[in-house]
């Protein structure tokens, strides 16, 4: 049994990362940060006796869930994954005791096995599992579900789709041609071209499997009616949901007792809105146990300090999968140019000033704790020396009676030649009208190149003016973001650094590294995909300068000292609280 699935004719997304402030989103993989959500992983292993049975577990959110389908998430945001990772969940998952969290079998029996073509994925099922609903899972749940993902990419409306469905298409088209079941518990993934990063994409949430005896075939789970009904660890037993504004504030989720994976140690997790300040008297009260806080959307740094110097409380950072960077048109910024500034940022006060020191430097094209990313390369480190220097050795026009000193006191011979109207170049920084972020850095940004004689020009654009500029290739300078939707390289790497991606926005061009970022998309031995992987981190962090990666945010979580069980090695891909319990 088999469906074939059509290429979409819906243009792919844009995936600028912006940052917002209070009560902002996090969007996955494509949008703006991104992307950006957390893994909870991690089992602790305790004597029974020294645990102590609560049956409920009290969360504070900060924000609301929107969707209860997920395949639908219209804002999208990071509230909403946190509860679909409780109640549904895929194929495979993340090693979250793991700090690259690793892809492992789930509903998968095991890792599963490909063709010698590299077009035919077959994965052996668990048996005896059943949804919520008490239907079963098998493999023609699986090929009911892949079959709606790929509907819902041809007829869904694109706003409420958008964030995830690129993730299944490669250049347009379907990355999976259809699925087969070979018998009950053994389905085929039959690819229109070969793709490694299938085992992945198959545990990221849009793959999670859904009950088709209780989800609708051809629409999304109603907010007020409807339930998404899953195969994981909780059950979704009650919400309340804002009759203004369709969105859910407090939710109830319940253990499922006979949960294939074992039965989660505590009764009920209550999931319970609260602003910044109230959850930080709860937590201090000890009225809840879990919660979150992050720099990204909170001026209010005392309240980690707080949460620091409390008794009780555990503050674990931990750093996300996802980054900043200033884009650098490489079509117009020469290497030798693009290594200066490279240089010349002043990294340590860029983060000062943004995160209060709360940011964590970006070292490399991958992220913090994705699979093969290497943070040892010789990355660009603040040295105005080393900047100044590089555009004497290229002989750059005007540099003929400089020298390179490390001298940034005003009025240096450097800063002189903006200020005397005769700078070495003059490149446009392009902003959103009244966008604080970008006002903020394109400031910083202006001063830190003065200091190897480079004047930089502001320009204004509105929000649909940036995004069609930024997405044809036609802006200089500007500050963006990314992160992925799932732990594979080619989720940060392809869309930017390809020649012909959905998201080459710094209009970058090698054919070393396309070579690599092609052989790594169809490469399944995975000794031979790391070091591919290590050769494009290093030709672009030492040797090509195609953007300056500046940091990665850092979200704390916030625990009860007797609330074990979550600990958060690898937070981005997936979050689990099956295995919370208090001591």
């Amino acid at each position: 049994m088999s469906t074939d699935y059509k290429a979409s004719k819906k243009k792919l997304p844009k995936k600028e990362v912006r940052l917002l402030k209070r009560k902002s989103i996090i969007v996955f993989g494509v949008a703006a940060i991104v992307a950006i959500t957390g893994i909870l992983g991690g089992i602790y292993f305790l004597k029974e006796a020294e645990k102590k049975q609560e049956s409920t577990l009290l969360i504070g959110l900060d924000w609301f869930v929107d969707s209860f389908d997920t395949l639908c998430d219209p804002l999208p945001n990071l509230i909403n994954k946190i509860i679909w990772d409780q109640i549904a969940e895929g194929l495979f998952t993340y090693n979250g005791s793991n700090e690259n969290a690793p892809i492992i079998p789930n509903l998968a029996k095991d890792m599963g096995t490909w063709s010698p073509d590299g077009l035919n994925f077959t994965c052996l099922l668990r048996e005896g599992i059943f949804f919520h609903d008490g239907a079963p899972f098998n493999a023609t749940a699986v090929k009911w579900n892949f079959d709606r993902i790929y509907r819902f990419i041809d007829t869904m409306p694109w706003k409420d789709i958008k964030y995830w469905s690129y993730l299944f298409q490669s250049n347009g088209n379907p990355i999976i041609n259809k699925t087969i079941v070979i018998n009950n518990y053994t389905i085929r993934f039959v690819l229109n071209e070969p793709y490694a990063p299938l085992r992945s994409l198959l545990g990221c949430w849009p793959s999670y499997i859904l009950s088709p005896h209780s989800t609708p075939e051809n629409n999304f789970i109603d907010k007020f009616t409807g339930k998404l009904i899953g195969t994981g660890p909780f059950i979704l037993e009650s919400y309340w949901m804002h009759p203004t504004y369709e969105l859910c504030g407090n939710i109830t989720i319940s253990a499922n007792k006979d949960y294939w994976g074992g039965k989660p140690l505590v009764e009920k997790v209550d999931f319970l809105y609260f602003n910044e300040t109230e959850a930080m008297e709860k937590m201090l009260s000890g009225e809840l146990s879990y919660t979150w806080w992050s720099w990204r959307w909170s001026d209010n740094v005392s309240i980690l300090n707080i949460y620091r110097n409390a008794s009780g409380i555990n503050v674990v950072p931990k750093t996300f999968a996802a980054g900043f960077y200033l884009s650098m048109n490489n079509d117009l910024i020469p290497l030798e140019m693009r290594k200066a500034i490279s240089y010349a940022f002043n990294y340590s006060d860029y983060i000062k000033l943004a995160t209060d020191d709360l940011g964590v430097r970006w070292k490399s094209p991958l992220s913090k704790g994705m699979l093969y990313s290497n943070w040892d390369l010789n990355v660009a480190v603040y040295d105005i020396q080393v900047a100044r220097q590089t555009l004497i050795d290229a002989s750059w026009p005007g540099t003929t009676n400089l020298t390179a000193t490390d001298d940034i006191s005003h009025g240096n011979e450097w800063e002189k030649l903006v200020d005397d109207g005769t700078p070495l170049e003059t490149y446009n920084y392009s902003i959103i009208n009244g966008r604080s972020i970008h006002i903020f850095s394109s400031s910083l940004v202006t001063k830190y190149l003065k200091q190897i004689g480079v004047k930089i020009e502001l320009i204004n654009l509105t929000a649909e003016d940036y995004d069609n500029k930024m997405n044809s290739g036609e802006l200089e300078f500007f500050f963006s973001g990314w992160g992925p939707s799932f732990n594979d390289p080619i989720e940060m790497l392809n869309p930017l650094y390809s020649i012909n991606p959905a998201f080459n926005i710094c209009n970058f061009s090698d054919t070393q590294v396309q070579g690599w970022l092609e052989q790594g998309l169809i490469e399944t031995n995975d000794t031979i995909r790391e070091q591919v992987y290590y050769n494009i981190q290093k030709r672009l962090v030492e040797e090509l300068y195609p953007v300056v990666w500046i940091y990665c945010p850092v979200r704390y979580h916030i625990l009860a000292s007797n609330l074990k069980g979550t600990p958060i090695e690898g937070d981005t891909f997936k979050v689990t609280l099956k295995d919370a319990y208090f001591i």
